[in-house]
């Protein structure tokens, strides 16, 4: 390539430079390839094999959030510094969240951050059976509402849902309510306040979040019973020796979750900590 480079500039060059101009033009461009190739080589080295994952775009307050081009949070660190170890690096590709769903099916990226596993993603994905964060879900309503998840649904409530979200296997599970989508959290609380919708089924932090930011305090509120101790996982798409990694990061993750790493992510991030969930499955599992 530089060859070809070397002999391009010189065809172009040489009728307005003089020997000595064109000479000293060349040894500097030779100079910059060769630091360029070497410094590609040092990064590839060090780098790792390189697994591109897709995430949602959206800040998820309390597990991540984008900040100039860059994901930080607990959830992200989690996966970096597992992944790291087992001679990996990860690009996060920020995506709208239905993006991301069609890319992983098509098998255009690597794997996906933070999913919950339901029956039509594991048609397209191999879900890492270590969960990489836990939440709690809550259904919010106008502040006085007498609105109460009972478990059940029916098509006389109405149900406020963010754009991507996949209640499919609850609705299969509980009744079919009449679902309204939204794109923004600004919407579904004008809605509730309204009384558009009776409910809005979401995250507990990252909309008590929502909230604060758009001045919502006061006017809508958490229902009781919140759904605690919900898991979210990585998920890698299934192609090539992608099925064997979902196996190798969840082990590895497990080693993880015992070490002072972990505990000095928790202490930066704060977060939930997975340690007593994975307890209780290995009591069940006894």
């Amino acid at each position: 390539m530089t060859f070809v480079f070397l002999l391009t500039m010189r065809a172009i060059l040489i009728p307005q430079m003089g020997r000595a101009e064109l000479m000293n033009f060349l040894l500097v461009r030779i100079v910059y390839c060769v630091f360029f190739v070497v410094l590609l080589t040092g990064i590839s080295a060090n780098a790792g094999q390189p697994l591109a994952f897709g995430v949602d775009d959206r800040d998820w307050a309390g597990h991540y959030q984008w900040a100039n081009g860059a994901l930080v949070g607990i959830d992200a660190d989690v996966l970096r510094t597992v992944a790291n170890k087992l001679g990996y690096s990860i690009v996060f590709m920020p995506l709208p969240w239905p993006r991301v769903m069609l890319m992983a099916k098509e098998k255009s990226i690597d794997g996906v951050l933070d999913l919950a596993p339901t029956v039509q993603r594991k048609e397209f994905l191999s879900y890492v059976s270590t969960p990489i964060s836990m939440e709690s879900t809550v259904f919010w309503v106008k502040r006085g509402s007498s609105y109460h998840y009972s478990g059940a649904f029916d098509s006389s409530m109405r149900i406020g849902l963010m754009h991507g979200s996949d209640w499919s296997d609850r609705f299969a599970r509980e009744g079919m309510p009449t679902v309204e989508v939204f794109y923004s959290y600004q919407a579904v609380f004008n809605s509730l306040i309204a009384g558009r919708i009776d409910a809005f089924g979401g995250y507990l932090a990252p909309t008590q979040d929502q909230v604060r930011r758009l001045g919502f305090v006061g006017k809508v509120e958490p229902s009781e019973p919140m759904l605690h101790g919900l898991s979210y996982s990585i998920a890698f798409t299934q192609k090539g020796e992608h099925i064997r990694l979902a196996k190798t990061f969840s082990d590895a993750l497990k080693v993880f979750y015992k070490s002072a790493e972990y505990d000095r992510l928790l202490e930066q991030y704060g977060g939930v900590d997975i340690r007593p969930w994975l307890k209780s499955k290995e009591g069940r599992v006894r």
